[in-house]
């Protein structure tokens, strides 16, 4: 009696999961085809996003976009680890949010990037 009972309840949190989890994938793939980046920082004002002149652009032989995750190394040997919000074509800098806060990172002083992973990489598959 008891392990039916303990059963549906395990039957029903795994529907619940299998429920949510799908509703998770539908909202990004509503998000991807509509162009919306959706970026979770408190710190983040609508001028830093005015501010940015390009959102998919090439550094080096590196395709990268506006929402993915990066990893960069500065000539300083200062590490950064954050989400590109894309280019500011004027300063001639990259433009990234981290928990920190937004940081312009000019171009010169990048040392080596590598990209954690991109926005969206679970539906260039289909």
């Amino acid at each position: 009696m008891i392990i039916d009972s303990l059963l549906l309840i395990a039957y029903t949190l795994f529907a619940l999961f299998l429920l949510g989890y799908a509703f998770t994938v539908i909202k990004e793939k509503y998000y991807l085809s509509n162009q919306i980046i959706f970026l979770d920082y408190k710190n983040l004002e609508p001028e830093d996003l005015n501010r940015v002149d390009i959102k998919h652009f090439m550094l080096g032989t590196i395709e990268i976009m506006a929402g993915d995750e990066v990893k960069v190394l500065l000539e300083n040997s200062a590490r950064i680890k954050g989400t590109v919000l894309g280019v500011i074509k004027k300063e001639n800098s990259i433009s990234i949010i981290s928990p920190q806060g937004v940081k312009n990172l000019k171009v010169n002083s990048i040392k080596k990037l590598k990209i954690i992973s991109r926005y969206g990489k679970f539906f260039n598959y289909f």
